[in-house]
């Protein structure tokens, strides 16, 4: 399933929400935490690893996480970040298969484009993003993603991400240095598109 990293980290996330019920203590582990393997990031283990495929879960003798287990716990986090003090799930699919689906959530570097609007943050918020669109390091890119949803639940508690599909995005980030340039292409695509531009070029052409 070319999506599975997504689909994954959707069943946790819908988890750790429990239906207007969160998890705290294991979204305040998550918060606490910065990687996997850290000790205050054991609470997050069994919601975690119970809904992962054997296949993308560590068998390293040096109990090394694996891509699918750093990606998906990154996005958890920002999730975390996010979700504190909220009633609602800041949490929404962006994009599916059915068409005649609803959809209310958008991408992570989406919502960040939503910021761009404000004159007095765009010229901070453009140099963080392309800092970390510059970056191939992944614990550079996933620090630096990081800050930035602590900015964007600062502007927009109540914006549904799809940090589902973040998760996904870091996966193949991870997977090779081609992949993570097509990844960093996508989100800047994501990031400066402007709406108004399309409209300009369909009355150019008229």
């Amino acid at each position: 399933m070319a999506n599975e990293i997504a689909v994954t980290t959707a069943r946790i996330i819908n988890k750790l929400y429990g239906n207007g019920e969160p998890d705290k203590a294991v979204l305040a582990s998550l918060r606490a935490a910065d990687t996997i393997d850290s000790k205050r990031a054991q609470a997050v283990w069994p919601v975690m690893f119970s809904e992962m495929s054997e296949k993308d879960i560590s068998n390293d003798p040096t109990g090394r996480p694996t891509y699918a287990e750093t990606a998906i716990y990154a996005a958890l986090r920002c999730y975390a970040i996010h979700q504190q003090a909220v009633e609602e799930s800041v949490y929404a699919q962006s994009s599916s298969k059915d068409k005649t689906k609803n959809l209310e959530g958008v991408t992570f570097f989406n919502a960040l484009a939503g910021l761009r609007t404000n004159d007095e943050t765009r010229v901070a918020l453009d140099r963080r993003v392309q800092a970390l669109l510059a970056s191939r390091n992944l614990a550079n890119t996933v620090k630096s993603i990081t800050q930035l949803t602590r900015i964007l639940k600062s502007n927009n508690r109540e914006l549904k991400v799809d940090y589902a599909q973040l998760a996904q995005d870091l996966f193949l980030f991870e997977t090779s240095f081609e992949m993570a340039n097509r990844i960093c292409l996508k989100w800047g695509q994501q990031y400066y598109w402007q709406p108004s531009k399309e409209v300009s070029n369909s009355e150019d052409k008229n």
